[in-house]
C-alpha cells in the first residue's frame, strides 16, 4: 500500500513539473499556431504544449493558463486565451474586453504563412472559433 501511495505522489509531481515546463515554454513561444505548419505541415511545439496543459484536470489547466496569460509574450497570451475560452468562456470574455486598446502584436502562423496581428484581433478570432485544435 505504501508503495502505491508513493508512486501516486511521484506521478502527480511529474505531471505538475511537465505542466510548469509547458507553461514556461509557452510563455516565450515564437508563434501562435494550430494545425499543420511549415513546409512539412507539422504540429507546432506550442500546440503540443497547449494540449498538454489542456489535458490536465480543469482547475489545474485553468490555473496554468491564467499564469501564462499574466507572464507570457503575446503568442503565449494567445494560447492562454484559447485555453481559457475552452474552460471558462465568461473569464475569456473578461480578459478579451481588456484588450481593446492593446498594442501588442502576435506572430501567427497558418500553414506556411507568418503574419503579425494585433492581440485584440487574435482574441476576436479565438472567440469566433477560427483557431481549431
Amino acid at each position: 500500500m505504501l508503495v502505491l501511495v508513493v508512486l501516486c505522489g511521484v506521478s502527480s509531481v511529474h505531471a505538475n513539473d511537465s505542466v510548469d515546463a509547458a507553461v514556461k515554454r509557452l510563455s516565450i513561444v515564437d508563434a501562435f499556431a494550430f494545425g499543420g505548419v511549415g513546409v512539412a505541415g507539422v504540429t507546432s511545439k506550442g500546440e503540443i504544449d497547449f494540449k498538454l496543459v489542456l489535458a490536465q484536470p480543469p482547475s489545474t489547466a485553468l490555473s496554468a493558463f491564467e499564469r501564462l496569460y499574466t507572464a507570457g509574450n503575446p503568442q503565449g497570451k494567445s494560447y492562454a486565451l484559447t485555453g481559457i475560452k475552452k474552460l471558462v468562456p465568461k473569464r475569456f470574455k473578461e480578459l478579451a474586453a481588456t484588450l481593446e486598446k492593446s498594442t501588442e502584436e502576435v506572430e501567427v502562423m497558418r500553414g506556411c504563412i507568418i503574419s503579425h496581428e494585433a492581440l485584440r484581433d487574435v482574441a476576436k478570432q479565438i472567440d469566433q472559433g477560427k483557431f481549431r485544435f
